[in-house]
């Protein structure tokens, strides 16, 4: 894949030459790999088994041997498979929506006893119905050496964690 916006050739530590975009972020490390915000997927499209977009519009790639996590805010994660103790799935939380939606119709019918508190149930429970909903489809990786799971949602949960299956079970 060629990169977007007009690009500049850098010098790696080998001496090739690279060409990047130049309103992207770009680091050579010391194996001469390029990782760069926009295109940091290019070279790992080639090998990888499956690509997944991710809701706020960056991506994650399952290979044979790791996961790649594309986020706007930093560098690309990589996580080899065999460090990943285990993987999370969750599609909805169907008893929490209940419960706002609950709280929804109760903050409703308690404005004919007091508007204010009646009002002030309702709008946590929308709330609480909009940060639920928000939370659909998380994939979390609990890995070896991390303190907090990675935490991804992609905009096809099912096929990605059907994706990962395989290379878990190993």
């Amino acid at each position: 894949m060629r990169p977007h916006g007009p690009v500049r050739p850098l010098e790696g530590p080998i001496g090739s030459a690279i060409l990047v975009p130049t309103t992207t972020v770009t680091t050579v490390t010391a194996h001469a790999v390029l990782v760069t915000t926009d295109n940091a997927l290019d070279d790992v499209d080639a090998a990888a088994a499956e690509t997944f977009a991710l809701r706020r519009g960056d991506a994650f790639a399952l290979t044979a041997d790791h996961v790649y996590v594309v986020r706007g805010d930093g560098e690309p994660i990589r996580i080899a498979v065999e460090d990943i103790v285990e993987v999370e799935y969750n599609a909805f939380d169907w008893f929490l929506a209940v419960l706002s939606v609950g709280l929804i119709v109760f903050g409703g019918y308690s404005t004919t006893e007091h508007v204010l508190g009646g009002v002030a149930f309702a709008v946590i429970g929308v709330v609480s119905l909009f940060l639920t909903y928000r939370k659909r489809g998380k994939l979390s990786f609990k890995v070896t050496g991390r303190t907090k799971p990675l935490t991804v949602f992609p905009e096809r949960p099912d096929a990605a964690y059907e994706a990962l299956r395989p290379h878990l079970s190993e």
